[in-house]
């Protein structure tokens, strides 16, 4: 479940590199905490961590896209705010007794970074570089 950075989730820009690097190390801390049987409230604050995090990082990146006119902006817009909210609705479930944190939520979470900075990020990445 650990999930290593690799140069192969480099978006050729080394801001958005640290914060996809630091979004990295909040989910293997919230997997450690599942692992290490951590309560209840500390996941809770692992979990706020990373929706905070996740907000802060996709508009530093949404900002990055629109000052390179990045055609596909507003459809990257959804993916993030879809990400967001489903972030959201775990931990609204968590919070009330109607999710156990597990291994599912993890996958989910972990999937989609890898997916989402393998997949769409690449592409903006592959843009930029075409205005150099």
């Amino acid at each position: 479940m650990y999930i290593e950075w690799t140069q192969e989730l480099s978006v050729n820009n080394s801001p958005i590199d640290a914060e996809h690097q630091k979004w990295i190390s909040i989910l293997n801390n919230f997997y450690v905490g599942l692992q290490d049987g951590q309560p209840k409230e500390r996941l809770k604050i692992l979990i706020t961590e990373m929706i905070d995090y996740t907000r802060f990082h996709f508009a530093n990146e949404e900002k990055y896209m629109e000052s390179i006119n990045y055609p596909h902006l507003e459809e990257h817009k959804v993916l993030h705010k879809q990400y967001v909210n489903q972030i959201i609705t775990f931990w609204e479930k968590i919070e009330n007794n109607k999710l156990i944190l597990s291994l599912e939520v993890t996958n989910f979470l972990k999937n989609w970074l890898i997916a989402h900075i393998k997949g769409e990020d690449q592409k903006y990445s592959r843009f930029a570089e075409t205005l150099k």
